[in-house]
């Protein structure tokens, strides 16, 4: 039942997450607006939850393809999100 629990929030999670890769792509001003952090950081900190919980009991033990789908795009989300502040602070 854990496991499936997880790899579904994985899901979940991966998909929050090319969303605002498409948002991004979109226009990376919408990043440095207040919903657009507070969706960002939002998105960072429950892909770092499902990792802690990940570390703590081993939910996922077994599937790699759920903790490689949360690290890989919650390290995108954060990468993305600082470009768009370093544009926005070289540009304005």
């Amino acid at each position: 039942m854990g496991k499936r629990l997880v790899t579904v929030l994985s899901l979940l999670l991966g998909i929050l997450h090319l969303m605002l890769i498409d948002r991004f792509l979109h226009g990376w001003q919408s990043f440095t607006t207040a919903s657009g952090f507070i969706n960002w950081v939002g998105s960072i900190l429950i892909g770092m939850i499902m990792l802690l919980f990940h570390r703590t009991t081993n939910a996922l033990m077994g599937n790699s393809l759920s903790i490689r789908l949360v690290r890989s795009s919650t390290l995108m989300v954060m990468a993305i999100g600082l470009t768009a502040y370093l544009i926005e602070g070289i540009i304005y």
